[in-house]
C-alpha cells in the first residue's frame, strides 16, 4: 500500500486531521469476530516475565484483516485469578484449533507457543468484550470468548447447492 493509498484508507476510517487525535485506538471493539490463528510467540514483558504473545486476525466482515494481540503469562508473582484466566486462555484456544498439549508442551511459555503454533491458520470465533478499567481508564479490561464457527454448510439443502 502505498502513500496515497494509505492516506485515503485513514480517511475512509473518519479521521478527522482537524480535531481527531493521531493516537486514536485501533483496537477491535466489543463484538463476535470470526479470527484465525496467526501466530504464537514466546518472548519477554517488557516487565521481564515470560509470556506468549497469541495473534488472532479477522478473517472477514468489516474487521477483516484487523488483528487482536492477547499475552499470557504464568509467573509466579501474578495473581491466582490473572493465572487461571490465562490458563482458561490457552486452553480454550488450544482446543479451537485442535492442539493437544502433552506435559512436556506445558514445561514453559516457550514450549508451549511452539506446541500452540501448530494450529496457525484454524479458524474459529472469537467474543470480544470491552470493560472500563475504573483504576486506569486509558487500559479498559478485554475479556475473551471463543467458540467454534458455525458450518454454514449445514443449512443447505441439496436443490439449493450449484451442482
Amino acid at each position: 500500500m502505498g502513500l496515497l493509498d494509505t492516506l485515503q484508507s485513514v480517511k475512509d476510517e473518519g479521521f478527522d486531521a482537524k480535531n481527531d487525535k493521531v493516537n486514536q485506538s485501533s483496537r477491535l471493539e466489543s463484538g463476535n469476530y470470526p479470527v484465525r490463528l496467526k501466530s504464537a510467540q514466546a518472548g519477554q514483558s517488557k516487565a521481564g516475565r515470560d509470556q506468549i504473545a497469541i495473534a488472532l486476525e479477522v478473517v472477514s466482515g468489516e474487521n477483516k484483516d484487523r488483528q487482536e494481540l492477547i499475552f499470557v503469562s504464568f509467573d509466579d508473582d501474578l495473581p491466582p485469578f490473572v493465572l487461571e484466566k490465562n490458563g482458561r486462555i490457552l486452553l480454550k484456544i488450544a482446543a479451537m484449533t485442535g492442539v493437544d498439549f502433552t506435559k512436556k508442551d506445558l514445561e514453559d511459555e516457550y514450549s508451549a507457543s511452539e506446541a500452540l503454533a501448530k494450529g496457525v491458520g484454524k479458524q474459529f470465533k472469537m467474543e470480544l468484550s470491552v470493560v472500563p478499567n475504573k483504576k486506569n481508564p486509558d487500559f479498559p479490561y478485554r475479556n475473551y470468548d471463543f467458540e467454534p464457527l458455525e458450518d454454514s454448510t449445514d443449512d443447505l439443502e441439496d436443490e439449493d447447492l450449484p451442482f
